[in-house]
């Protein structure tokens, strides 16, 4: 038997490399108050870029 999807899906084309791209689960917070940054490519992993350009702090402090 096959998977049935309720997450919706839509095509859309990459302006830069002329690529399709299938989006799962778009305008899935359609209606929510969530809000995300137009900076955030969800093609992307999201982690990755929240934490571009952020300092990183060291885990350990050094002794001296």
């Amino acid at each position: 038997m096959a998977k049935i999807s309720t997450a919706s899906t839509l095509t859309v084309r990459n302006a830069k490399t002329g690529k399709f791209v299938t989006v799962r689960g778009a305008q899935s917070l359609k209606g929510s108050k969530f809000a995300i940054k137009k900076s955030v490519d969800l093609t992307k992993p999201i982690a990755e870029q929240a934490l571009k350009g952020k300092p990183q702090s060291s885990k350990h402090a050094a002794k001296g």
